[in-house]
């Protein structure tokens, strides 16, 4: 049985319906069943008090003290979990979902873990519960879902304080209009935005899974509904939202080692450990002009390069060696650090001449090199007239999985292959939440100085 948007909401949205009036939900699920159910869309999570913020990279942190989880059971999601038989193979999605259900349930990194079928709101269920309808397959389908609606419940009821919300989805959101998709992000933002949360981070986790069963694109314009789908794998999708630190926290004790794309919106980090290294692959006359550099303490960084001679012929090149295990995998690999790591400075031709990745070598070295993940090296020409400052950032840029991830239209998905309907314009919506800018504040920045020798 079809619903129409105004009865299937709670009235905790009401205060959401200018934006719900512009926002649609998929019309490719069965009927509604399940009366006996509770609704808990209003629910809220016990109050806590938030754990300390990490100051550094090294300082041990408190366990989040809620983590919400919403697994939409839509009717597209069908084939993501189909109802397994005695022979029945599960597919990817089933296999890693169940997998990451269980690692969290059991993880002391978050005190309290609440589980929730997404259907046209949300319903409590037991962690078993949760698992068995991933592992068995979805026995009631949603009659429809409206990703901008579930976006508004999770900010607007299920945001506090060292907690966070995470969502498992496809995020096909399917406007009923071709014209409409034009306001897809305008959509995402106005639910995202609907509580004015000052400090909402997001992180979007990307994967693909084998499907078996009817798939329901957004874009109307051919069939409907392609039966028997598909020869292709499909997206699915986890996002993890709640205050900066939270979600920095999350990821890292949960995500880091998950096998998928990913994206982080507004997600903030401690500045990494850092140092020059004076006897590593150094070259051309430069010492440590840092006070107290002389007595060279044990585990001691440095940050201020003293040039006793540069030119073309005699170049100057250093090393900074970079500490990044407690940043997310997208920020660790090394193409993303050579495209978006900057040098900046006043009055000099230094630039970024490598970066490369520790070894086997460099981690079994008696030397500090051995602290450190990644090294960049610097090259410069020109002698400094006077101290200068530098500073090495790393700049947040859109991974390109999320363009090759993207179409407009997914009426033939066999043939368009492992895309998802407007996910850019989603993630546009994100962004323009989570920052001030399209480009977000850097990752890091460490600052240095560059100055003559004596």
């Amino acid at each position: 049985m079809h619903l129409t948007l105004s009865s299937r909401f709670l009235p905790a949205l009401m205060a959401a319906t200018v934006l719900l009036s512009g926002c649609y939900s998929r019309e490719d699920m069965k009927g509604e069943a399940g009366t006996t159910e509770t609704a808990a869309a209003v629910e809220k999570p016990a109050p806590a008090e938030a754990p300390a913020a990490a100051e550094t990279a090294a300082t041990p942190t408190q366990p989040l003290t809620q983590a919400n989880v919403f697994l939409e059971v839509s009717g597209s999601m069908e084939g993501f979990m189909p109802k397994t038989g005695a022979d029945a193979q599960n597919t990817q999605f089933q296999q890693h979902v169940a997998q990451f259900l269980s690692d969290l349930n059991r993880s002391s990194a978050v005190r309290q873990k609440t589980f929730y079928r997404i259907k046209e709101k949300p319903y409590r269920d037991s962690y078993q519960q949760l698992s068995q309808t991933v592992r068995g397959g979805i026995r009631e389908a949603a009659s429809s879902t409206s990703i901008p609606a579930i976006l508004d419940t999770l900010v607007s009821h299920y945001y506090q304080p060292g907690a966070v919300s995470v969502l498992i989805s496809d995020f096909i959101y399917a406007p009923p209009r071709t014209g409409d998709q034009a306001y897809v992000k305008t959509d995402i933002t106005d639910a995202l935005n609907s509580t004015g949360r000052p400090d909402l981070a997001i992180s979007v986790y990307g994967f693909t899974s084998d499907f078996k069963g009817a798939f329901y694109p957004a874009l109307k314009t051919g069939a409907k509904r392609i039966n028997n789908c598909c020869d292709t794998p499909i997206p699915y999708y986890i996002w993890v939202m709640g205050p900066a630190d939270a979600v920095r926290q999350f990821d890292a004790a949960l995500l880091t080692k998950q096998p998928g794309q990913q994206a982080h919106f507004g997600v903030t980090y401690p500045k990494p450990p850092s140092s020059l290294l004076s006897r590593f692959q150094n070259k051309g006359a430069w010492y440590y002009g840092d006070a107290g550099a002389s007595k060279r303490a044990a585990g001691a960084s440095y940050h201020t390069v003293a040039v006793q001679e540069a030119s073309a012929a005699q170049p100057i090149e250093f090393v900074v060696g970079l500490d990044l295990k407690t940043l997310p995998a997208a920020y660790r690999d090394v193409a993303y650090l050579k495209q978006n790591l900057q040098l900046t400075g006043q009055d000099t031709d230094a630039k970024v001449a490598d970066v490369f990745a520790a070894n086997a070598q460099t981690q079994n070295s008696s030397g500090p090199e051995s602290q450190y993940s990644h090294f960049v090296k610097v090259r410069l020409t020109r002698q400094p007239r006077a101290a200068r400052p530098l500073q090495l950032l790393l700049n947040h840029r859109r991974p390109a999985w999320v363009g090759q991830w993207t179409t407009r239209n997914d009426s033939n998905i066999n043939q368009v292959g492992a895309k998802t309907f407007a996910l850019s314009s989603l993630l546009d919506g994100v962004a323009a939440v989570t920052s001030d800018e399209q480009d977000e504040a850097p990752v890091f920045t460490i600052p240095f100085t560059l100055q003559p020798g004596e």
